[in-house]
């Protein structure tokens, strides 16, 4: 734009009335050429078939070239050569030698072949980008379907490997328990514990089932209903712990939704695994009750130091989640159970996916306590 107002400059001392008005209208219209580029270049063209101004034809030019259909483009080349070569006043053009002539035509290929190479250019690299942002869109998104089916191939393989290992020997122990029930008539307390296991095993199996189908579907509506629980099942989750422990549980005024509550039964049944783990003759109390604010839901689970030697209570739980040695062969009622440390870990990480937080250490009594705030 200011080239072409520069180049009045070269003709100011022509500025007679039809000068005026053909360079005013070139100059005037040349900022319109990206919204109506055929429209500019034949506002522009008289301007350049007087001889006058010859930068904003060949810019328009430019411009419909560079955006606009291909007979479009062949159109308006011919009409700018057609200006370009064209003598002014016409009438000049029987006194005009062979050599003038040519140059004429030479000229008038320049100035119209000239800005339309460069504006198809543009428009082939223009095409040529969105070419290449398709391909990569392309390969990213088969990239991500890959990772995708990688993702299924490796849920289907865990799922096999649950079903034919920890169903097995799951399944092992529900039918032998049931077995022991049926055939102890004397002790009841030897039947009421053999039902307990095999009702633990049958639980046990029919969630590995859910999570099962879960992996193999990759179903995450199924996702979020295999082995859910509530609030409603706190109370004979501690029945079956086999510890001394005492349920307190508060209802929100705003219900809770499926996920708040099945982390709330998670977070209280890892933590009655470590009691019962590492001191198993311990009170424990549950207390589950809404925040003070009415905006969360807070869990605890706090247990006494369990009885120990004169020398000092035993740990309770280990400082930071670590692997711990599996028992030997003769395992007791005193033994530590095996773990693998990552318990909680495991509910930290279910308390961040819900925003909420989880905290877990040493009392100054000597027992250990773990709780957690998790938004309603």
């Amino acid at each position: 734009m200011a080239v072409a107002a520069a180049e009045l400059l070269t003709v100011d001392e022509h500025f007679t009335a039809l000068p005026l008005a053909v360079c005013a209208v070139a100059a005037l219209v040349l900022p319109l050429r990206r919204r109506l580029p055929t429209a500019t270049l034949c506002a522009t063209l008289p301007a350049m078939l007087a001889g006058y101004l010859w930068l904003p034809p060949m810019v328009a030019m430019f411009q419909v070239a560079s955006g606009g259909s291909r007979r479009r483009t062949a159109t308006a080349c011919v009409l700018l050569f057609a200006a370009a070569s064209c003598p002014w006043p016409v009438e000049d053009l029987p006194a005009m030698t062979r050599q003038e002539v040519l140059t004429y035509v030479e000229a008038g290929v320049l100035m119209s072949m000239g800005p339309t190479a460069l504006g198809l250019l543009a428009r082939t690299r223009l095409e040529l980008r969105a070419r290449l942002a398709d391909l990569t869109a392309t390969r990213e998104r088969e990239q991500r379907l890959e990772a995708e089916r990688a993702v299924t191939r490796e849920r289907a393989r865990l799922a096999r490997e649950m079903h034919d290992t920890v169903a097995h020997h799951v399944g092992i122990i529900a039918v032998q328990s049931g077995a022991l029930r049926a055939a102890e008539t004397a002790d009841a307390w030897k039947r009421d514990t053999a039902e307990s296991i095999r009702r633990h095993s049958v639980q046990a199996l029919e969630e590995l089932r859910d999570m099962v189908g879960v992996l193999r579907a990759s179903d995450p509506g199924a996702a979020r209903t295999a082995g859910r629980t509530g609030l409603h099942g706190l109370r004979d989750l501690a029945d079956d712990s086999l510890l001394d422990v005492t349920v307190e549980v508060e209802a929100p005024a705003a219900e809770p939704s499926a996920e708040v509550e099945c982390a709330v039964f998670r977070i209280v049944q890892e933590s009655l695994n470590n009691v019962r783990k590492h001191a198993p003759a311990a009170p424990v109390s549950v207390r589950v009750a809404p925040a003070p604010d009415g905006a969360a839901l807070t869990v605890e689970v706090r247990n006494a130091p369990p009885p120990g030697p004169a020398g000092g209570p035993r740990p309770v739980h280990p400082p930071q989640p670590r692997p711990e040695p599996a028992p030997g062969p003769c395992a007791g009622s005193g033994d530590v159970l095996p773990g693998g440390g990552y318990g909680l870990v495991g509910l930290r990480e279910r308390a961040a996916l819900l925003g909420g937080s989880l905290s877990a250490g040493r009392c100054p009594d000597g027992g250990f306590a773990v709780r957690a705030v998790l938004p309603l």
